[in-house]
């Protein structure tokens, strides 16, 4: 069995795993969306989404090379680790939308994409990693990747026209804070989105079948990452 490391801090995307049967070790990258963003105003939404997974991946695998046993569970891995890393932002008019993070800014997205139709964009990227071997035959190597691949799933979503009532309640609740495009459809969200175009999971920040295709151009099947299925 081939044991997948999470590299997000997510509930929704550790939710979507373990109900596909994959319960994943995780590791929270420490990676500063804000600045990654400021440094590339130029970027389109989908090259700036995929620079977000690909800066979290990174950001995880400095750290295995450092210190492996800072994630807990990793050093009973044997052989190869999949490691994936996700990030997710939503466009709206050409225009990259992340997370609002306020109440005002929660407020005015929503103004915007009342009765819209923007594209929620979640990159992936994959990379199967493995031990290198050590010079001490009695210790375990570092971790390094393999093979990597990263692709952004797209999904347009409808939305519904919020009253101010219905809004300011959703605002009081903290939720869309920080999810991206103020949005999500797993939780009290949800009521708002009158219809998707895609892959329903991509919305939620992880896209099972895109997963899947990428994990098998590099030789792995999706079943060889099974370890929660129903007793």
């Amino acid at each position: 069995m081939t044991r997948l490391l999470l590299a997000s801090g997510s509930p929704s995307r550790l939710r979507t795993l373990r109900e596909a049967g994959v319960e994943p070790l995780v590791a929270v990258p420490d990676v500063d969306e804000d600045a990654l963003e400021a440094a590339h105003p130029h970027a389109d939404v989908r090259t700036l989404v995929t620079l977000l997974a690909q800066a979290k991946a990174e950001a995880v695998v400095d750290r295995l090379t450092a210190d492996s046993s800072a994630v807990p569970g990793l050093d009973d891995v044997d052989g190869d680790l999949v490691l994936v890393a996700c990030d997710s932002v939503l466009e709206l008019d050409g225009v990259a939308v992340g997370k609002p993070h306020t109440a005002e800014r929660t407020r005015a997205l929503w103004q915007d994409m009342a009765g819209a139709s923007p594209i929620l964009w979640s990159a992936h990227w994959v990379g199967v990693l493995t031990r290198t071997t050590p010079e001490d035959p009695h210790a375990r190597g570092p971790w390094k990747v393999r093979a990597h691949r990263a692709a952004a799933g797209e999904t347009t979503v409808h939305l519904a026209s919020p009253t101010s009532a219905e809004l300011e309640a959703y605002i009081a609740t903290t939720e869309p804070f920080e999810v991206a495009g103020a949005l999500t459809i797993d939780g009290l969200g949800g009521a708002f989105v009158t219809c998707i175009e895609g892959d329903h999971h991509n919305v939620i920040g992880l896209s099972l079948p895109l997963l899947r295709t990428l994990l098998a151009e590099m030789g792995i099947l999706w079943t060889d990452i099974w370890n929660r299925l129903p007793q």
